[in-house]
């Protein structure tokens, strides 16, 4: 961690989360960066090819074991930020393909990036293949070197290189076997079945960050106080109005997602709710279900004003 004092303690704690940009696992979601667009000049290509890639894509469910929508983020030999075993981060959210005024294809992802792409005859090319974005969710800043994606129908398939630039230096990404589900007229049917029910946080691992909830507290002296702690607790999501879904966490609170196919992510932003203790507020949660496992990334403020963040959430139905 990047801090002064950094202190762990066990505590029962709901679904809320912030943006920090100190951790190295704060890196999880390539598609994912601050509302700066990245400078480029795409190539127009053959437009024949062009609608085969618009639309929304969200990312489907990773599998550890095949390493599906799994990154890898490590430090390099010889590079110049902390050694330490490779961290394992699930890739799940939206991007949004569409045509750019002058030709290409702009990526828009769901934590607000935008990155521009060259039509080629087989496949979308990041274009220029170097683009730097400003995460503001995990508030952390990244430059992605590579960027493939080929579509065949309803899915996509994709493979990313960049460098995560942390406080501690500059660490790879590498995510092999990226994957894309193309949302369509049945994507709330999908999520009906896939969301409703009880589940709980898995058991939390501090090596692997799985479950690992971080807050970072500004202390009145100026202190930065950052306290990891296992993230715990049952979620109910149910279906509500339009095509949304309600999730009720452990405090008692209600957040209104909007699901789409295996995805499911808070709409509006920024969502408060009022408890005993004080107001805690949401700012980010994208979750991804196949009706078993869910896979989730979550940010906010809590009731006594800390910023935290839960990169890998990971949760098991009831």
């Amino acid at each position: 961690m990047l801090d002064t004092r950094v202190t762990t303690r066990r505590r029962r704690l709901p679904s809320r989360l912030v943006p920090l940009a100190l951790s190295l696992v704060a890196w999880l979601a390539v598609g994912v960066a601050g509302p700066q667009q990245a400078q480029a000049q795409t190539q127009t290509g053959d437009p024949r090819h062009h609608h085969r890639y618009l639309g929304t894509w969200n990312y489907d469910q990773p599998v550890r074991e095949s390493m599906r929508n799994i990154a890898v983020v490590s430090c390099p030999d010889g590079g110049n930020c902390r050694p330490g075993p490779p961290f394992h981060i699930p890739q799940i959210g939206t991007i949004v393909f569409s045509e750019a005024a002058g030709g290409g294809i702009v990526g828009r992802t769901d934590q607000g990036c935008t990155w521009t792409f060259g039509v080629r005859s087989a496949s979308l090319e990041l274009d220029p293949p170097s683009q730097r974005c400003f995460n503001q969710v995990i508030g952390s800043a990244y430059t992605l070197t590579k960027w493939s994606v080929t579509v065949s129908g309803n899915r996509e398939r994709e493979a990313i290189e960049g460098v995560s630039h942390q406080p501690t230096g500059d660490y790879t990404f590498r995510l092999d076997k990226g994957g894309r589900t193309r949302v369509t007229g049945n994507a709330w049917a999908q999520a009906r079945e896939v969301f409703p029910g009880t589940w709980r946080y898995d058991a939390s691992d501090p090596q692997s960050r799985v479950n690992l909830l971080t807050t970072r507290y500004t202390d009145p002296d100026g202190q930065v106080r950052v306290v990891q702690a296992p993230q715990q607790g049952p979620i109910t999501f149910r279906t509500g109005r339009g095509r949304t879904m309600t999730a009720r966490t452990e405090n008692g609170c209600d957040w209104t997602l909007v699901a789409r196919g295996n995805t499911a992510e808070l709409e509006p932003a920024g969502q408060t709710c009022r408890t005993a203790r004080g107001t805690t507020r949401l700012t980010f949660w994208a979750v991804a279900s196949d009706g078993r496992h869910q896979a989730s990334i979550m940010a906010g403020v809590d009731e006594s004003g800390g910023s935290f963040l839960l990169s890998i959430g990971s949760l098991t139905k009831r």
